[in-house]
Protein backbone atom coordinates (compact mmCIF):
# COMPACT_ATOMS: atom_id res chain seq x y z
CA UNK A 1 0.00 0.00 0.00
CA UNK A 2 1.18 3.62 -0.79
CA UNK A 3 1.67 6.02 2.21
CA UNK A 4 0.95 8.69 -0.42
CA UNK A 5 1.87 10.34 -3.29
CA UNK A 6 4.64 12.72 -2.82
CA UNK A 7 7.32 13.45 0.12
CA UNK A 8 10.47 15.45 0.60
CA UNK A 9 14.01 13.88 0.71
CA UNK A 10 14.99 14.75 4.57
CA UNK A 11 18.21 13.06 4.70
CA UNK A 12 20.43 10.92 2.27
CA UNK A 13 22.49 8.40 4.35
CA UNK A 14 25.13 5.95 3.93
CA UNK A 15 27.31 2.92 4.97
CA UNK A 16 30.23 1.02 3.95
CA UNK A 17 30.91 -2.69 4.86
CA UNK A 18 33.53 -5.25 3.86
CA UNK A 19 33.68 -8.79 3.15
CA UNK A 20 36.79 -11.15 2.59
CA UNK A 21 36.86 -13.31 -0.03
CA UNK A 22 37.73 -16.99 0.62
CA UNK A 23 40.50 -16.71 -1.88
CA UNK A 24 42.10 -13.89 -4.06
CA UNK A 25 40.60 -13.46 -7.81
CA UNK A 26 42.27 -12.46 -10.71
CA UNK A 27 40.33 -10.28 -12.56
CA UNK A 28 41.72 -8.67 -15.73
CA UNK A 29 44.96 -6.99 -14.43
CA UNK A 30 43.52 -6.70 -11.51
CA UNK A 31 43.94 -9.09 -8.31
CA UNK A 32 40.88 -8.38 -5.85
CA UNK A 33 41.03 -9.94 -1.88
CA UNK A 34 38.31 -8.22 -0.83
CA UNK A 35 34.46 -6.82 -1.96
CA UNK A 36 33.80 -3.52 -0.32
CA UNK A 37 30.32 -2.34 -0.52
CA UNK A 38 28.28 1.08 0.17
CA UNK A 39 24.84 1.15 0.93
CA UNK A 40 22.32 4.38 0.45
CA UNK A 41 19.04 5.47 2.16
CA UNK A 42 17.51 8.31 1.01
CA UNK A 43 14.96 9.08 3.80
CA UNK A 44 11.22 11.23 3.20
CA UNK A 45 8.44 13.04 4.82
CA UNK A 46 5.24 13.06 3.56
CA UNK A 47 2.98 16.10 4.46
CA UNK A 48 1.34 14.45 6.63
CA UNK A 49 4.27 13.37 8.89
CA UNK A 50 4.66 9.87 7.68
CA UNK A 51 8.33 8.31 6.04
CA UNK A 52 9.44 6.82 4.01
CA UNK A 53 12.76 5.59 2.42
CA UNK A 54 14.44 3.94 -0.57
CA UNK A 55 17.90 2.12 -0.67
CA UNK A 56 20.56 1.01 -2.75
CA UNK A 57 24.23 -0.52 -2.51
CA UNK A 58 27.10 -0.44 -4.97
CA UNK A 59 30.90 -2.24 -5.03
CA UNK A 60 33.03 1.03 -3.96
CA UNK A 61 36.08 -0.71 -6.02
CA UNK A 62 38.01 0.67 -2.88
CA UNK A 63 36.61 3.84 -4.02
CA UNK A 64 35.19 6.66 -0.79
CA UNK A 65 31.79 6.45 -2.16
CA UNK A 66 30.40 7.10 0.82
CA UNK A 67 32.31 10.28 1.28
CA UNK A 68 31.15 10.97 -2.22
CA UNK A 69 27.68 10.59 -1.90
CA UNK A 70 27.60 12.48 0.89
CA UNK A 71 29.87 15.59 -0.18
CA UNK A 72 29.04 16.00 -3.55
CA UNK A 73 25.06 14.51 -4.04
CA UNK A 74 23.30 14.37 -0.85
CA UNK A 75 23.26 18.04 -0.37
CA UNK A 76 21.33 18.64 -4.11
CA UNK A 77 18.76 16.29 -3.20
CA UNK A 78 17.77 16.78 0.05
CA UNK A 79 14.83 19.31 0.49
CA UNK A 80 13.62 18.06 -3.27
CA UNK A 81 10.02 16.64 -3.86
CA UNK A 82 9.60 13.24 -5.01
CA UNK A 83 6.01 12.65 -6.64
CA UNK A 84 4.62 8.99 -7.61
CA UNK A 85 1.31 9.55 -8.37
CA UNK A 86 2.44 7.47 -11.34
CA UNK A 87 5.09 6.35 -13.56
CA UNK A 88 5.45 9.70 -15.27
CA UNK A 89 5.39 11.76 -12.72
CA UNK A 90 8.26 9.53 -10.68
CA UNK A 91 10.44 10.14 -13.89
CA UNK A 92 9.71 13.83 -13.60
CA UNK A 93 10.85 14.07 -10.31
CA UNK A 94 13.37 11.90 -9.62
CA UNK A 95 15.23 13.27 -13.19
CA UNK A 96 15.08 16.83 -11.58
CA UNK A 97 16.83 15.85 -8.75
CA UNK A 98 19.05 13.91 -11.05
CA UNK A 99 19.74 16.89 -13.10
CA UNK A 100 20.68 19.00 -9.70
CA UNK A 101 22.86 16.54 -8.80
CA UNK A 102 25.04 16.02 -12.02
CA UNK A 103 24.75 20.19 -12.62
CA UNK A 104 25.47 20.50 -8.79
CA UNK A 105 29.10 18.44 -9.16
CA UNK A 106 29.48 19.43 -12.77
CA UNK A 107 32.89 21.06 -12.03
CA UNK A 108 34.64 17.75 -10.71
CA UNK A 109 31.70 14.99 -12.03
CA UNK A 110 29.96 13.98 -15.06
CA UNK A 111 31.61 10.56 -15.58
CA UNK A 112 33.89 8.74 -13.43
CA UNK A 113 33.44 8.24 -9.55
CA UNK A 114 30.70 11.28 -9.14
CA UNK A 115 28.47 9.69 -11.85
CA UNK A 116 28.54 6.50 -9.81
CA UNK A 117 27.48 8.37 -6.80
CA UNK A 118 24.76 10.24 -8.63
CA UNK A 119 23.78 6.29 -9.54
CA UNK A 120 23.48 5.09 -5.88
CA UNK A 121 21.52 7.96 -5.34
CA UNK A 122 19.50 8.21 -7.85
CA UNK A 123 18.17 4.28 -7.14
CA UNK A 124 17.46 4.80 -3.85
CA UNK A 125 14.95 7.63 -5.27
CA UNK A 126 13.41 5.48 -7.71
CA UNK A 127 12.74 2.62 -4.93
CA UNK A 128 11.54 5.58 -2.84
CA UNK A 129 8.97 6.65 -5.64
CA UNK A 130 8.05 2.94 -5.80
CA UNK A 131 7.13 2.53 -2.47
CA UNK A 132 5.15 5.63 -2.48
CA UNK A 133 2.79 4.60 -5.07
CA UNK A 134 2.72 1.29 -3.79
CA UNK A 135 4.15 -0.15 -7.06
CA UNK A 136 7.37 -1.98 -8.15
CA UNK A 137 9.79 -0.16 -10.02
CA UNK A 138 9.39 -2.38 -13.30
CA UNK A 139 5.39 -0.98 -13.77
CA UNK A 140 6.63 2.90 -12.87
CA UNK A 141 9.11 2.62 -15.86
CA UNK A 142 6.45 1.02 -17.97
CA UNK A 143 3.80 4.26 -17.30
CA UNK A 144 3.68 6.27 -20.83
CA UNK A 145 3.85 5.44 -24.47
CA UNK A 146 7.03 5.78 -26.40
CA UNK A 147 9.46 5.74 -23.87
CA UNK A 148 12.18 4.46 -25.67
CA UNK A 149 14.61 7.67 -26.75
CA UNK A 150 12.58 9.39 -24.28
CA UNK A 151 15.64 10.26 -22.14
CA UNK A 152 18.60 9.90 -24.05
CA UNK A 153 22.05 10.38 -22.20
CA UNK A 154 24.63 9.32 -25.17
CA UNK A 155 21.92 8.00 -27.98
CA UNK A 156 20.85 11.26 -29.12
CA UNK A 157 19.79 14.68 -28.80
CA UNK A 158 20.96 16.38 -24.99
CA UNK A 159 23.68 13.23 -24.39
CA UNK A 160 23.62 14.89 -20.86
CA UNK A 161 21.11 15.23 -18.92
CA UNK A 162 17.63 13.05 -19.53
CA UNK A 163 14.50 14.86 -20.12
CA UNK A 164 12.13 15.10 -17.21
CA UNK A 165 8.91 14.24 -18.45
CA UNK A 166 7.27 11.81 -20.99
CA UNK A 167 4.28 12.42 -22.92
CA UNK A 168 1.33 10.83 -22.40
CA UNK A 169 -1.42 8.75 -19.94
CA UNK A 170 0.13 6.14 -17.27
CA UNK A 171 -0.50 2.27 -18.23
CA UNK A 172 -2.76 0.71 -15.72
CA UNK A 173 -1.33 -1.49 -13.57
CA UNK A 174 -3.35 -1.12 -10.53
CA UNK A 175 -5.37 -4.19 -11.89
CA UNK A 176 -2.69 -6.46 -10.82
CA UNK A 177 -0.35 -6.50 -13.86
CA UNK A 178 1.97 -9.43 -13.48
CA UNK A 179 5.61 -9.47 -14.19
CA UNK A 180 7.32 -10.73 -16.67
CA UNK A 181 10.67 -13.31 -16.24
CA UNK A 182 13.70 -11.70 -17.76
CA UNK A 183 16.10 -13.91 -19.46
CA UNK A 184 19.46 -14.12 -16.84
CA UNK A 185 23.46 -14.72 -16.69
CA UNK A 186 24.88 -17.25 -14.60
CA UNK A 187 28.73 -15.83 -13.31
CA UNK A 188 29.57 -19.19 -13.11
CA UNK A 189 33.14 -19.66 -12.52
CA UNK A 190 36.49 -18.02 -11.98
CA UNK A 191 39.58 -19.91 -13.44
CA UNK A 192 41.31 -19.07 -9.90
CA UNK A 193 44.95 -20.85 -9.21
CA UNK A 194 45.43 -24.56 -8.76
CA UNK A 195 42.20 -25.64 -10.29
CA UNK A 196 42.27 -27.45 -14.14
CA UNK A 197 40.84 -26.38 -16.90
CA UNK A 198 38.34 -29.82 -16.03
CA UNK A 199 37.44 -28.88 -12.81
CA UNK A 200 36.10 -25.21 -14.09
CA UNK A 201 34.02 -26.99 -16.52
CA UNK A 202 32.38 -29.42 -14.23
CA UNK A 203 31.81 -26.19 -12.62
CA UNK A 204 29.86 -24.58 -15.59
CA UNK A 205 28.65 -27.36 -16.53
CA UNK A 206 26.54 -28.32 -13.32
CA UNK A 207 25.07 -24.77 -13.58
CA UNK A 208 23.77 -25.63 -16.78
CA UNK A 209 22.12 -28.77 -15.91
CA UNK A 210 20.45 -26.66 -13.34
CA UNK A 211 19.05 -24.78 -16.06
CA UNK A 212 21.27 -21.78 -17.05
CA UNK A 213 21.29 -21.55 -20.62
CA UNK A 214 23.44 -18.59 -20.72
CA UNK A 215 27.07 -18.95 -18.58
CA UNK A 216 29.58 -16.56 -17.57
CA UNK A 217 33.65 -17.69 -17.06
CA UNK A 218 36.85 -15.13 -16.38
CA UNK A 219 39.59 -14.95 -18.63
CA UNK A 220 42.86 -16.72 -17.25
CA UNK A 221 46.18 -15.52 -18.44
CA UNK A 222 46.93 -19.11 -19.18
CA UNK A 223 46.65 -19.92 -22.78
CA UNK A 224 46.49 -23.51 -22.38
CA UNK A 225 43.98 -23.55 -19.69
CA UNK A 226 41.76 -21.49 -21.47
CA UNK A 227 41.77 -22.99 -24.48
CA UNK A 228 41.61 -26.92 -22.58
CA UNK A 229 38.55 -25.33 -20.77
CA UNK A 230 36.42 -23.59 -24.19
CA UNK A 231 37.20 -26.77 -26.06
CA UNK A 232 35.28 -28.70 -23.28
CA UNK A 233 32.51 -26.34 -22.73
CA UNK A 234 32.20 -26.37 -26.86
CA UNK A 235 31.64 -29.52 -26.92
CA UNK A 236 29.89 -30.73 -23.70
CA UNK A 237 27.61 -27.42 -23.40
CA UNK A 238 25.12 -27.76 -26.04
CA UNK A 239 24.35 -31.39 -24.96
CA UNK A 240 24.11 -29.91 -21.26
CA UNK A 241 21.80 -27.26 -22.37
CA UNK A 242 20.31 -28.63 -25.72
CA UNK A 243 20.77 -25.59 -27.18
CA UNK A 244 23.45 -24.44 -29.74
CA UNK A 245 25.41 -20.93 -29.37
CA UNK A 246 23.47 -18.33 -30.13
CA UNK A 247 24.85 -15.11 -29.48
CA UNK A 248 24.21 -12.86 -26.49
CA UNK A 249 21.85 -15.28 -25.54
CA UNK A 250 22.84 -19.05 -24.83
CA UNK A 251 26.75 -20.68 -24.77
CA UNK A 252 29.62 -19.62 -22.79
CA UNK A 253 30.74 -15.91 -21.85
CA UNK A 254 34.54 -15.26 -21.48
CA UNK A 255 35.01 -11.72 -19.49
CA UNK A 256 38.16 -10.56 -20.05
CA UNK A 257 37.65 -7.59 -17.46
CA UNK A 258 39.76 -4.96 -19.28
CA UNK A 259 42.89 -7.43 -19.53
CA UNK A 260 44.20 -7.19 -22.72
CA UNK A 261 46.70 -4.17 -23.39
CA UNK A 262 45.30 -3.41 -26.98
CA UNK A 263 44.06 -5.67 -29.69
CA UNK A 264 46.99 -7.59 -31.27
CA UNK A 265 47.34 -9.11 -27.67
CA UNK A 266 44.00 -9.91 -27.58
CA UNK A 267 44.16 -11.92 -30.93
CA UNK A 268 47.12 -13.30 -30.22
CA UNK A 269 45.36 -15.24 -26.87
CA UNK A 270 42.08 -15.60 -28.79
CA UNK A 271 44.26 -17.61 -31.91
CA UNK A 272 45.87 -19.27 -28.74
CA UNK A 273 42.40 -20.84 -27.50
CA UNK A 274 41.13 -21.80 -30.45
CA UNK A 275 38.21 -19.46 -30.79
CA UNK A 276 38.30 -17.40 -33.42
CA UNK A 277 36.41 -17.78 -37.29
CA UNK A 278 35.43 -15.87 -39.82
CA UNK A 279 32.16 -13.28 -39.42
CA UNK A 280 29.21 -14.74 -40.68
CA UNK A 281 30.00 -18.60 -39.00
CA UNK A 282 26.58 -20.43 -38.45
CA UNK A 283 27.51 -20.50 -34.53
CA UNK A 284 29.85 -18.06 -33.02
CA UNK A 285 32.73 -20.11 -30.48
CA UNK A 286 31.16 -17.52 -27.83
CA UNK A 287 28.26 -15.83 -26.70
CA UNK A 288 29.84 -12.89 -26.59
CA UNK A 289 33.41 -11.77 -25.56
CA UNK A 290 33.70 -9.33 -22.42
CA UNK A 291 35.19 -6.28 -22.32
CA UNK A 292 38.47 -7.02 -23.94
CA UNK A 293 40.18 -3.71 -23.92
CA UNK A 294 39.50 -0.87 -21.74
CA UNK A 295 35.76 0.45 -22.73
CA UNK A 296 37.52 3.91 -24.60
CA UNK A 297 39.66 1.61 -26.96
CA UNK A 298 36.59 1.81 -29.66
CA UNK A 299 39.15 1.30 -32.40
CA UNK A 300 40.73 -1.37 -30.89
CA UNK A 301 37.53 -3.27 -29.59
CA UNK A 302 36.16 -2.71 -33.30
CA UNK A 303 39.31 -4.44 -34.96
CA UNK A 304 39.44 -7.63 -32.29
CA UNK A 305 35.44 -7.50 -33.21
CA UNK A 306 36.67 -7.48 -37.49
CA UNK A 307 39.23 -9.77 -37.01
CA UNK A 308 38.25 -12.80 -34.78
CA UNK A 309 34.23 -12.99 -35.28
CA UNK A 310 33.59 -12.75 -31.80
CA UNK A 311 30.23 -10.59 -30.53
CA UNK A 312 31.56 -8.31 -28.45
CA UNK A 313 30.17 -6.62 -25.15
CA UNK A 314 31.20 -3.85 -23.46
CA UNK A 315 29.73 -1.92 -21.02
CA UNK A 316 30.97 -3.10 -17.03
CA UNK A 317 31.91 0.05 -15.19
CA UNK A 318 31.28 2.33 -17.85
CA UNK A 319 29.90 5.99 -16.43
CA UNK A 320 30.42 8.08 -19.90
CA UNK A 321 27.66 6.73 -22.34
CA UNK A 322 29.35 8.33 -25.21
CA UNK A 323 31.61 5.28 -24.76
CA UNK A 324 28.77 3.51 -26.17
CA UNK A 325 27.81 5.83 -29.11
CA UNK A 326 31.44 5.32 -30.25
CA UNK A 327 31.72 1.88 -30.18
CA UNK A 328 28.31 1.57 -31.40
CA UNK A 329 29.24 3.53 -34.33
CA UNK A 330 32.35 1.33 -35.35
CA UNK A 331 30.10 -2.25 -34.75
CA UNK A 332 32.10 -3.21 -31.49
CA UNK A 333 28.65 -3.42 -30.10
CA UNK A 334 26.92 -6.69 -30.60
CA UNK A 335 25.46 -6.88 -26.76
CA UNK A 336 25.37 -3.64 -24.78
CA UNK A 337 26.44 -4.33 -20.85
CA UNK A 338 24.83 -1.60 -18.63
CA UNK A 339 26.23 -1.04 -15.15
CA UNK A 340 22.79 0.71 -13.93
CA UNK A 341 24.55 2.71 -10.98
CA UNK A 342 27.66 3.34 -12.81
CA UNK A 343 25.97 4.54 -15.78
CA UNK A 344 23.90 7.20 -13.07
CA UNK A 345 21.62 5.06 -11.86
CA UNK A 346 17.79 4.22 -13.15
CA UNK A 347 17.11 7.72 -14.80
CA UNK A 348 19.89 7.17 -17.02
CA UNK A 349 19.92 3.23 -17.67
CA UNK A 350 16.43 2.20 -18.32
CA UNK A 351 16.31 4.90 -21.38
CA UNK A 352 19.93 3.32 -23.14
CA UNK A 353 18.38 -0.29 -22.47
CA UNK A 354 14.88 0.33 -24.47
CA UNK A 355 16.56 2.78 -27.12
CA UNK A 356 18.61 -0.23 -27.22
CA UNK A 357 16.04 -2.79 -27.64
CA UNK A 358 14.51 -1.10 -30.16
CA UNK A 359 17.79 -2.07 -32.41
CA UNK A 360 16.95 -5.12 -31.83
CA UNK A 361 20.32 -5.76 -29.79
CA UNK A 362 20.43 -8.13 -26.93
CA UNK A 363 21.26 -6.41 -23.60
CA UNK A 364 23.14 -7.56 -20.54
CA UNK A 365 23.31 -5.92 -17.03
CA UNK A 366 26.38 -5.87 -14.74
CA UNK A 367 25.96 -6.97 -11.33
CA UNK A 368 23.20 -5.48 -9.12
CA UNK A 369 20.13 -7.83 -10.49
CA UNK A 370 18.05 -6.52 -7.84
CA UNK A 371 18.16 -3.25 -9.64
CA UNK A 372 18.76 -4.20 -13.46
CA UNK A 373 15.96 -6.53 -13.46
CA UNK A 374 13.29 -3.64 -13.42
CA UNK A 375 15.12 -1.96 -16.76
CA UNK A 376 13.86 -1.97 -19.86
CA UNK A 377 10.25 -3.56 -20.00
CA UNK A 378 9.87 -7.57 -20.08
CA UNK A 379 12.35 -8.43 -22.48
CA UNK A 380 14.77 -5.47 -22.29
CA UNK A 381 17.99 -6.60 -20.33
CA UNK A 382 19.80 -10.18 -19.74
CA UNK A 383 20.22 -9.60 -15.51
CA UNK A 384 23.32 -10.98 -14.42
CA UNK A 385 23.82 -12.80 -11.45
CA UNK A 386 25.90 -14.84 -9.14
CA UNK A 387 25.22 -18.13 -7.46
CA UNK A 388 22.55 -17.09 -4.97
CA UNK A 389 22.46 -20.34 -2.75
CA UNK A 390 22.22 -19.68 1.13
CA UNK A 391 25.98 -20.85 1.40
CA UNK A 392 27.26 -17.91 -0.67
CA UNK A 393 29.35 -18.11 -3.49
CA UNK A 394 33.26 -17.73 -3.57
CA UNK A 395 33.25 -15.16 -5.91
CA UNK A 396 30.87 -12.05 -4.72
CA UNK A 397 29.20 -12.10 -1.44
CA UNK A 398 26.22 -9.30 -2.21
CA UNK A 399 23.86 -11.82 -2.57
CA UNK A 400 24.32 -12.37 1.02
CA UNK A 401 23.95 -8.49 2.09
CA UNK A 402 20.29 -8.15 0.64
CA UNK A 403 16.83 -9.73 1.55
CA UNK A 404 14.29 -10.14 -1.18
CA UNK A 405 14.74 -9.13 -5.01
CA UNK A 406 14.07 -11.05 -8.57
CA UNK A 407 13.50 -14.85 -8.32
CA UNK A 408 15.43 -16.94 -10.39
CA UNK A 409 14.29 -19.50 -11.69
CA UNK A 410 15.30 -21.90 -15.48
CA UNK A 411 17.75 -19.13 -16.60
CA UNK A 412 15.02 -16.45 -15.91
CA UNK A 413 14.69 -13.31 -13.37
CA UNK A 414 11.35 -12.47 -11.85
CA UNK A 415 10.90 -8.92 -10.77
CA UNK A 416 9.53 -8.66 -7.63
CA UNK A 417 5.46 -7.29 -7.48
CA UNK A 418 6.50 -5.54 -4.04
CA UNK A 419 6.27 -1.61 -4.06
CA UNK A 420 10.03 -0.07 -4.89
CA UNK A 421 12.91 -2.13 -6.17
CA UNK A 422 11.64 -5.30 -3.92
CA UNK A 423 14.93 -5.70 -1.64
CA UNK A 424 16.41 -4.16 1.50
CA UNK A 425 19.87 -3.85 3.16
CA UNK A 426 20.88 -6.11 5.82
CA UNK A 427 21.21 -4.03 8.78
CA UNK A 428 23.70 -5.86 10.22
CA UNK A 429 25.82 -5.24 7.52
CA UNK A 430 24.90 -1.90 6.59
CA UNK A 431 24.17 0.69 9.72
CA UNK A 432 21.77 3.28 8.06
CA UNK A 433 19.57 4.06 11.28
CA UNK A 434 21.98 7.21 11.89
CA UNK A 435 20.45 10.75 12.03
CA UNK A 436 21.91 12.88 8.96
Amino acid sequence: MSVGTAARVVAVRTATTVVPLPQPLRLGAMTVERREYVGVRVVAETDDGRTVAGESYALTREAPMAELVDRLVAPHVVGREVVASDGVAARQSVGVAWDAALRGSAIVGRVGLVRRAIGLVDVALWDLAGRLAGRPVWSLLDDGPDLAGSAEPGVGGDRGVPAVGVAGSPRDVSSGAAATPRPAILVAAYPTPGRTARDVADEVLAHARAGWPLLKISRSPDRALMRDLLAILRAELPDVTGRPTVAGRSGVVVDVGFGWRDADEALADLDAWGVTGATGESAPALAWLEDPLLPEDSVGAARVRDASGLPLSVGDEVTDPEVFARLDALGALDVPRVDVVAVGGITAADPLVRAWATQGKVVSSHVYPEVSVHLGGAAGIGVETFDRSPAGNPYDPAPLLVRGGPVFDGGHATPPDAPGLGFTLDPDRFDLEAAP
